[in-house]
């Protein structure tokens, strides 16, 4: 089962050395985790731009799809999977 987080919630991220995402925090926990996949979105809906990177992560209590918002600089959580 998924659940969509609504308003996708700012998170924190750490990030190693090479810039790759390894941890997230949110809703006062940190979370390692390991990216099992990513893609980019790049859309102008009616004139509003969305791009965005993607991330499927999991971690030892979480799976989530979060994202960077290219446009103002935030990750956002989007989705949890149980």
């Amino acid at each position: 089962m998924t659940r969509l987080v609504r308003e996708h919630p700012a998170i924190d991220v750490e990030t190693d050395a090479e810039g790759r995402l390894v941890a997230i925090r949110w809703n006062g926990r940190r979370e390692a985790v390991e990216v099992c996949n990513r893609w980019r979105v790049e859309e102008a809906w009616w004139g509003r731009p969305i791009l965005r990177d993607y991330f499927k992560v999991v971690g030892q209590r979480w799976l989530a799809l979060v994202y960077l918002d290219r446009v103002n600089g935030a990750w956002r959580l989007e989705r949890l999977y149980d």
